[in-house]
């Protein structure tokens, strides 16, 4: 008698302990998997990390898109740099020639995101997913010293909401006169940082709606 009550006793502790999603049948896992009833899993960091990789693609063709090639040509940017490629700034001490190909802009393009994005990750290495693009792309459009002292950084610091701080920088500052342009390119730019910033919510929301199931 003493042997069966001990057994179900086990089996209670069991069923009490045993990490059930109530709300479909799935199970948590020990790295932090949700599994469903039908037997497919919900990681939130392998998600998070899949949704980095795809927008860090994104962003290379979204740069692309807004910088343009100019026939791969150096030009001067609204703000009067030397430029060339996809947004590439001549630094003292680079040469190249009068027309670079495309495949050597996209090398140049890579080359100065990267640098960006290990720029954003050193400042915000919390920071994951589409977010870290967005950080990222701030960083190689505006340069680190604009986000230092953006309104931005002192709403991701504080906890408070980004979307109103990308609205203020649709403008450029005129190279010639030296006032500030209300600049149809950059607020579109700005519209794709807000959208990228929150690409990612349904899946933090996601992984709270199962913890809550629990």
């Amino acid at each position: 008698m003493k042997r069966i009550f001990l057994t179900l006793l086990l089996l209670t502790a069991v069923a009490l302990f045993a990490p059930c999603n109530k709300l479909t049948g799935g199970r948590y896992y020990h790295d932090g998997r949700i599994a469903s009833i039908d037997g497919t899993t919900f990681s939130l960091e392998q998600s998070i990390a899949e949704s980095e990789s795809k927008n860090y693609e994104a962003a290379i063709d979204f740069i692309k898109l807004h910088e343009g090639f100019a026939n791969g040509r150096a030009y001067r940017c609204v703000s009067g740099k030397l430029t060339i490629g996809y947004g590439h700034v001549i630094q003292q001490g680079e040469n190249f020639p009068e027309q670079i190909s495309e495949r050597f802009a996209d090398s140049l393009l890579r080359a100065d995101f990267k640098v960006s994005y290990a720029t954003a990750n050193k400042l915000y290495p919390e920071i994951r997913g589409s977010r870290k693009i967005v950080l990222a792309h701030f960083v190689f459009s505006k340069g680190i010293g604009s986000l230092l002292k953006s309104g931005l950084r002192k709403k991701i610091d504080n906890g408070g909401s980004v979307d109103e701080e990308f609205a203020k920088w649709c403008y450029y500052t005129d190279c010639k006169t030296g006032k500030k342009v209300y600049s149809k390119v950059a607020a579109n730019i700005q519209k794709w940082e807000k959208e990228m910033w929150h690409q990612d919510d349904i899946l933090y929301a996601k992984a709270e709606l199962q913890k809550r199931s629990f």
